[in-house]
């Protein structure tokens, strides 16, 4: 892993579209959990599988390129900042590898079947793992819908005190 001084072309790529793939998925998770009833959350819940499957794909594919590139030194006023500057972006991708993973994984050890859209399904015969069932479940709802807002709450404060501060700090000829 080489430790790069700010991010690729790439990894700027890959952060804007994981963004929107996340923010499609919490979506999709948020409102199978308001679910009026059943009907409603399995049609959602559906849809959070199908697209599941490509965001499990894409996510590997991150993860590895942000392994290989290392994460650039962390920026803030004081070692307070600097150290969430450093930890919040290492969590969050913690935090959507553990989704990826638990997602497939109860579904799999139920004796389920990753359905793609109706197009394909992926089914790994995982049922001989039903003890796990439940806590992977439980670490993929709890992990989506409580840490991964609250990390990107303080992503999104940490990139709007950056954008404001760098305004400041930067002429124009350094943008």
């Amino acid at each position: 892993m080489r430790n790069a001084d700010r991010y690729s072309g790439l990894s700027t790529i890959n952060h804007w579209v994981t963004a929107v793939l996340v923010l499609a998925m919490l979506l999709l998770g948020f409102m199978a959990a308001a679910a009026p009833n059943d009907d409603v959350e399995h049609y959602v819940m559906g849809i959070h599988v199908g697209l599941g499957f490509f965001v499990f794909l894409f996510v590997l594919w991150r993860t590895a390129v942000r392994l290989v590139e290392g994460f650039p030194p962390a920026e803030g006023d004081s070692a307070a900042q600097r150290f969430l500057a450093g930890v919040v972006p290492r969590l969050i991708l913690l935090a959507i590898v553990v989704l990826v993973f638990t997602g497939p994984l109860y579904i799999y050890t139920d004796g389920g079947a990753v359905d793609v859209f109706g197009w394909f399904e992926v089914a790994v015969p995982l049922e001989s793992l039903s003890a796990i069932h439940e806590p992977m479940e439980t670490i993929h709802v709890i992990t989506g819908l409580y840490i991964l807002p609250v990390l990107l709450g303080l992503h999104f404060l940490g990139a709007i005190k950056h954008f404001l501060t760098r305004g400041r700090q930067e002429t124009p000829a350094d943008l």
